[in-house]
């Protein structure tokens, strides 16, 4: 019990049998004065010890055993203690509403089903209570034919409360299992998702992180929650993706990523893109979430294939394509800058020889030990390329031609 009180929250199970003294000291004043039957006090004290002390032990059965038949024991022994005390009282026809408070703690806490337990044993009582006072046994303050009409209206408006009432807890428990199976679905979606998702408070730390931070981050969710969000992004990227990521809110363009890279616990950097959702005005939320989905094998394997696009694929050296761009940008540059350019074409005397005598294999060693030199010889500013066979060309500008 001083447990219950210290956590601030009263047993509503204690709270009932708490009030059992309470309605003592209120019951016997008003006999005293004739408002309510007389009855001898040590019966009113019989009543008041047996009913506590009894709920107590069904309580108790209950809990250790929750049996449909241990339900209908707790119940039926509620509905007994309220038709002792109502019918006792003289005036029990009017006060058949108190099962109804009965009925809707047993509804409360065993759910929709206890309805019709509820409802039968409260009915039960009530015609207990009616079929005592016809024949003598509980006092009546009205007619024996008062009190059976009464009761029979009484047994009506209460059934129909008690069904309300279920009715009403089965829609909660409804719209409750709908939210549950929407949350788990959601946890379950979250927790398994190979993409991270972050939530963000308004000071910019991160609240919650899911578990996917492990593949992403190298850091366990526990590790990443309480850190600046910033944190977790690229020295170099942060700026540029807190702009981006504002101006994405502003326009409502949630769904439109934003690339940048994050810091993995070794060191090394991934490649993410993220969608930022602005949810500060949902209270279950209350911030930032960020989906985030890491690129960086994509991002490998495009720029893999944009250098293949523009190079060699056997010397590595600028082919074609990214020779005639090049050149047509020294070209610009010269004309601009007024400084001399250079095209140079080379090719390897008697190549056709090597290939028909040392097979094409040994050719292409040959290709690729002299673009080695050439990469080597010359300045980075400069452009090497293999036009194809054992054709070259060496872009270079800047330099003086006669000093060549």
């Amino acid at each position: 019990m001083l447990a219950t009180l210290r956590r601030g929250r009263l047993d509503p199970s204690l709270l009932a049998y708490l009030m059992g003294p309470a309605a003592l000291v209120v019951i016997l004043p008003l006999q005293y004065f004739g408002v309510i039957a007389r009855q001898p006090v040590w019966l009113w004290l019989a009543v008041f010890a047996i009913i506590p002390a009894f709920s107590l032990v069904v309580d108790l059965i209950f809990r250790r055993n929750p049996s449909h038949r241990n339900l209908h024991l707790r119940i039926a022994w509620h509905a007994a203690t309220v038709t002792a005390v109502i019918y006792l009282s003289g005036w029990g026809p009017v006060l058949t509403g108190a099962f109804a408070f009965v009925a809707l703690e047993n509804i409360a806490r065993h759910g929709s089903g206890a309805w019709r337990v509820t409802a039968g044993w409260s009915m039960a009582g009530i015609v207990t209570g009616q079929l005592a006072i016809w024949l003598g046994w509980f006092p009546s303050f009205l007619s024996v034919g008062q009190a059976e009409a009464l009761g029979l209206m009484g047994a009506f408006v209460l059934v129909f409360v008690i069904r309300m009432a279920g009715a009403t807890m089965l829609q909660k428990e409804q719209a409750e299992l709908l939210m549950r199976t929407s949350e788990e679905r959601f946890r379950s979606l979250v927790q398994h998702s190979s993409d991270t998702t972050l939530l963000v408070g308004a000071d910019q730390r991160v609240t919650y992180a899911s578990p996917a931070t492990v593949t992403l981050l190298g850091r366990l969710p526990d590790d990443v929650v309480g850190l600046s969000a910033d944190d977790l992004i690229h020295p170099d990227d942060r700026e540029r993706a807190s702009l981006q990521l504002a101006a994405r809110l502003q326009l409502h363009a949630a769904t439109e990523p934003v690339e940048f890279r994050m810091v993995h616990a070794d060191g090394t950097t991934r490649d993410v893109e993220a969608v930022l959702s602005d949810l500060r005005d949902q209270p279950s939320v209350a911030g930032f979430v960020a989906n985030v989905r890491d690129v960086t094998d994509r991002k490998e394997a495009q720029d893999r294939l944009a250098h293949q696009a523009v190079h060699d694929a056997l010397t590595g050296l600028a082919n074609r394509t990214l020779i005639l761009d090049r050149a047509e940008g020294m070209l610009a540059r010269g004309r601009r800058e007024h400084h001399d350019v250079a095209a140079l074409f080379i090719d390897i005397d008697n190549f056709k020889e090597v290939n028909d005598t040392l097979g094409h294999e040994a050719g292409d060693q040959i290709l690729q030990s002299v673009a080695k030199r050439f990469t080597t010889a010359l300045r980075e500013a400069d452009t090497v390329g293999r036009l194809g066979g054992d054709e070259f060309v060496v872009l270079t500008e800047g330099v003086s031609l006669a000093a060549g």
